[in-house]
């Protein structure tokens, strides 16, 4: 659909349909190129309007049947503007949503050093269990590394045989000197 016949469709839905036809076809012979202001909104619709967006002109949205007016209610674009259009598609407030980002963007950006400040400490401490385990782990290369000492034998074996020896006589002693009082 041309911008002239988009008018036409205007001048119908306004209630001007009155106007000469031929002095409308004579207009649009010399009118001059329309300019349309075109943006994209979130969900990918097309709308536009003439000229620039601004208070007070009519908002479309592009279909495959042609341009419609826009319905009620508000309309976010992709660069960041809030259309909100009446009843009949005229716009009656544009707004930027810029600001809400920066408050989004900062408010991440407290939560971040936040976080950080809880977590401080617990990195500390991780920072100096490092080195400990850092510097245990020389110790323990420098130990490795010294030549071994005597051997070490499990003789705990021998030590018990030789105390089972040992009460044995005893025993034997004590039941001999027994026998002997006895015999007396």
């Amino acid at each position: 659909m041309t911008a002239n016949e988009a008018l036409n469709k205007i001048r119908v839905m306004l209630g001007l349909n009155d106007v000469d036809a031929e002095a409308t076809n004579v207009e649009t012979e010399t009118a001059t190129e329309i300019k349309l202001a075109e943006a994209t909104l979130l969900d990918g619709t097309k709308v536009k309007t003439e000229g620039e967006f601004e208070v007070g002109k009519q908002l479309f949205v592009v279909t495959e049947e042609g341009d419609l007016p826009a319905p009620l209610g508000n309309h976010e674009t992709t660069d960041g503007q809030i259309i909100s259009v009446d009843e009949e598609g005229i716009i009656t407030a544009i707004e930027e949503v810029v600001v809400e980002e920066e408050k989004e963007e900062n408010f991440s950006d407290d939560l971040i050093s936040q976080l950080v400040g809880v977590l401080q400490p617990s990195l500390d401490k991780i920072d100096e269990l490092s080195n400990e385990v850092k510097a245990l782990k020389g110790e323990f290369l420098e130990f490795r590394d010294e030549p071994a000492g005597p051997k070490v034998s499990n003789n705990l074996n021998d030590y018990k045989n030789a105390e089972e020896s040992i009460m044995e006589g005893r025993m034997k002693k004590i039941l001999e000197l027994r026998r002997a009082n006895k015999q007396k």
